[in-house]
């Protein structure tokens, strides 16, 4: 009862400092988009914007020596036009930033226009709130049945359009799950997610763009095949193909992948584009729609400082031309930090703070937790979001409630655990919370965009019709996969299997039983390996494609027919150039019967098996999305139908002869 009524009092020095000081403040401020809309987290009522002044993160400095400094270092005042500085221990901050942030504002302005100059369709703007959003899991192996584990709990936030909200935290926070609940793909357990005031509903799917964190591309096709194929498949019937085309060079022009374009996008295993560029080609893959709302899982991940700064810069500027970005963030430097409007700080499921993320800083500050050395301030709080307290003062009611007394206090190393710290940072947010009201806390602003929302028919469901799915699907897969089917091992395996069975069997004689038997034996083993051969490089497909025909079934790309159709279609003339070749090669050396009747019978008989085994691969495949128990299945089944062909056994058992009818390598 205490520990509240302690933060009830720190909460409120907060806002009492973030009032004096605005008071004395003399720093004009850039406006910046989103700068007239109320801020609940921090509940002071704005009256006008040029009243408005909000302080960066973690500038705790003297009024009088920021005036005097103010001519020579340029100190940011909005996480919109902030130079962020590292915290010192003192409650100053170390300017790690160069110039002015003014003509770095000035630059993302003009940036953020050419947006709008993309020849796109008018954004609808969305206004996303999430209220009280809980999920859960069923913990598998507890003895109670009805064992849950917590995933996020009474989560809580808001963000108009224009502006860009991290979710940040450490690893296992609930980041990941709050976007996929924010974009619709699961279902949440309770509260509420609304788009305008409006629930999610089938309308919405196709003004959401997802950015995955895994980079899931076709690695073979170039950066511009990629984009327009996505372009041809996604956008609307209501443009032509050149007007689609147009529209993936632009986007192409705009994030700045020209340079790289005609490149292959590459993967494990293929050299291709650089880590930053891949993740700018996934994000275009979403900025082809033109989405009024983008979503992203953590698109820094796995690049250097710079690349991430241009990155956020990027989304920046996306958010400026009058769309919402959300994204999940790891832990950025500071100058990343500084680029975000709100923050949503989440530790163990729970929120710790929702708000401006230039003022997130001040609201710890406003408890008694401050860093005791230079720390960068996403470090900061990503520290407390992990309930790690070290090298940062102790708030005193937490200090006075568990030490010396408590046995939750870390004795040995003189430290409250993590445990402890954690639920102090929760308890003093569910107070602030309940101050303000999460009315006043996530009043959105009105919007009325429920028509436009509902407009797009459902004649409009799919950006192709069938046949032009068909038809773009089977180009794409006819350039995807003809390295995989003309790679150097591939033509290596067959050409020298066809010279050494040529070798074997070189000239025979048909005339002779002996030499019948013999050329018997040749066909027998042409079946053979022309069923092994295309079973087992069938059986990869679906679990190699697997993670991207679910990316592009969720965003309902193509119809799952037509996809299928095209992947044995677009196999087809690939699969009979190989055997095409190898049965010239054996039926020359062998000296089989030269006539072009008896050639032409012997050529349908092995494509006729290529295409079976083909068939029963992609069974195999699809049926276990394992490669190990695909392989072994078909393996099984091959062995079965070459025993069971009657090349090796005359007489079979009567309960065993239906196995002579299904083989398909039976003589009869």
């Amino acid at each position: 009862m205490e520990g509240k009524q302690y933060s009830e009092c720190q909460i409120q020095n907060f806002e009492d400092s973030k009032l004096a000081v605005t008071e004395k403040d003399p720093i004009m401020r850039i406006k910046q988009p989103g700068d007239e809309i109320q801020e609940g987290m921090h509940g002071c009522e704005e009256k006008t914007t040029s009243d408005t002044k909000s302080w960066s993160t973690g500038f705790l400095m003297n009024m009088e020596s920021t005036v005097a400094e103010i001519d020579c270092v340029s100190i940011g005042v909005s996480s919109n036009d902030i130079d962020l500085s590292v915290l010192h221990p003192d409650g100053s901050s170390l300017p790690i930033m160069g110039k002015s942030s003014l003509s770095e504002a000035d630059d993302e302005e003009s940036e953020s226009h050419t947006w709008k100059k993309l020849g796109f369709e008018p954004t609808l703007p969305i206004c996303l709130k999430f209220e009280d959003v809980t999920y859960k899991v069923t913990v598998k192996g507890e003895k109670t049945p009805d064992a849950n584990k917590y995933i996020l709990h009474e989560i809580t936030g808001l963000v108009h359009p224009g502006e860009v909200l991290a979710l940040m935290g450490p690893s296992g926070g609930g980041k990941t799950t709050l976007l996929n609940l924010l974009s619709g793909r699961i279902k949440l357990d309770s509260g509420t997610i609304t788009y305008n005031n409006q629930p999610y509903s089938k309308s919405l799917k196709w003004r959401i763009g997802f950015v995955l964190q895994d980079d899931v591309a076709f690695p073979h096709l170039t950066v511009k095949e990629t984009l327009t194929y996505a372009a041809l498949l996604r956008l609307p019937n209501t443009l032509t193909m050149q007007q689609k085309k147009e529209r993936a060079t632009c986007v192409i022009s705009e994030l700045g992948l020209e340079r790289c374009q005609n490149t292959v996008v590459g993967g494990t295993f293929l050299r291709g584009i650089s880590g930053g560029e891949r993740k700018r080609v996934c994000i275009a893959n979403e900025i082809l729609l033109n989405p009024s709302l983008l979503l992203l899982d953590e698109p820094t991940s796995g690049l250097d400082s710079t690349t991430a700064l241009q990155i956020v810069k990027m989304l920046r500027n996306i958010a400026r031309s009058g769309k919402t970005v959300v994204t999940t963030i790891h832990q950025p430097s500071s100058r990343l930090f500084s680029k975000f409007d709100k923050l949503i700080l989440l530790g163990k499921g729970s929120s710790l703070y929702f708000g401006k993320a230039s003022d997130a800083m001040l609201y710890f500050s406003s408890m008694g937790c401050s860093p005791l050395i230079a720390m960068n301030p996403a470090e900061f709080l990503t520290d407390l979001a992990n309930g790690n307290i070290k090298d940062k003062s102790v708030p005193s009611d937490l200090e006075d409630k568990f030490f010396p007394r408590n046995n939750s206090l870390d004795m040995k190393h003189g430290e409250l655990s993590q445990v402890d710290v954690h639920e102090y940072l929760v308890e003093a947010y569910a107070v602030k919370e309940a101050k303000l009201g999460k009315t006043k806390l996530i009043k959105p602003l009105l919007i009325d965009a429920e028509p436009r929302m509902k407009a797009r028919s459902s004649t409009m469901e799919w950006g192709a019709t069938w046949w032009d799915q068909l038809s773009i699907l089977f180009r794409r897969g006819l350039k995807e996969r003809r390295h995989e089917y003309f790679s150097c091992i591939r033509i290596t395996q067959v050409f020298s299997t066809a010279i050494v069975m040529g070798l074997l069997w070189w000239r025979s004689d048909a005339s002779s039983p002996k030499g019948l038997q013999d050329q018997a034996g040749l066909l027998f083993f042409i079946s053979v390996f022309w069923a092994f051969f295309p079973m087992f490089t069938a059986i990869f497909t679906f679990p190699q494609e697997r993670v991207m025909l679910a990316k592009e079934r969720s965003v309902g790309m193509y119809r799952l027919s037509a996809y299928l159709l095209a992947r044995m279609i677009s196999d087809l003339p690939l699969d009979l150039i190989l055997p095409l070749v190898f049965l010239v090669i054996v039926y020359l050396m062998a000296g089989l019967k030269s006539t072009f009747t008896a050639f032409s019978l012997t050529m349908l008989t092995v494509f006729l098996s290529v295409v079976a085994a083909q068939g029963l691969g992609l069974t195999i495949g699809a049926a276990f999305m394992d490669v190990k128990k695909a392989s072994t299945l078909a393996s099984v089944i091959i062995m079965t139908s070459m025993l069971s062909g009657g090349f090796f056994i005359q007489k079979v058992p009567v309960f065993m002869s239906w196995v002579h009818h299904v083989s398909p390598l039976s003589k009869d």
